[in-house]
């Protein structure tokens, strides 16, 4: 039997609301699949720039990448052959963008409080990243959540640029 590799990228995207801690979920199909946005990793591409990229086409927003969270990797067969899957996750602070302007490749695009979110999202190991990220949240000085004037001296794609300004 052959394998093949894949590798995707995606993110965890917090945004602060009058509602409070909010994630960004991607849902599929019916009955509703709630996942992390997340994708495939396009030749040339870094995986801070796929996860950025597959964030933004999934959901329709733009986000800034804080660190790294996790990889996560699994086991499939598809068509006859065994796939061996690895997801590299980031934690990521929303920006801008609108959950309407998601793509074709998923049916809704939404923002859950940060408890519901957890409840609503299908696999354990993504419910984890939903505690790694507050983890790493709650290592930050200040509220990493506000949008601050640094935000302008990063470069388009959102992964931030040296802090020399």
């Amino acid at each position: 039997m052959r394998i093949k590799y894949e590798v995707s990228a995606g993110g965890l995207v917090f945004r602060q609301s009058a509602a409070g801690l909010e994630a960004l979920l991607i849902g599929r199909g019916t009955p509703r699949v709630w996942t992390l946005p997340k994708g495939h990793v396009e030749a040339r591409e870094t995986l801070e720039i796929a996860a950025l990229r597959e964030v933004r086409e999934e959901t329709g927003c733009w986000a800034e990448i804080f660190t790294k969270l996790s990889e996560i990797s699994y086991w499939f067969y598809l068509n006859g052959a065994k796939h061996k899957k690895s997801v590299h996750f980031y934690l990521m602070r929303y920006l801008s963008g609108d959950t309407a302007n998601h793509d074709h490749e998923v049916d809704e695009a939404a923002w859950f409080e940060v408890k519901a979110a957890k409840r609503a999202l299908k696999y354990v190991n993504e419910k984890r990243l939903v505690e790694l990220g507050l983890e790493e949240l709650a290592k930050m000085e200040g509220d990493p959540l506000e949008l601050r004037p640094a935000t302008l001296g990063q470069n388009n794609s959102g992964v931030r640029e040296s802090a020399t300004r």
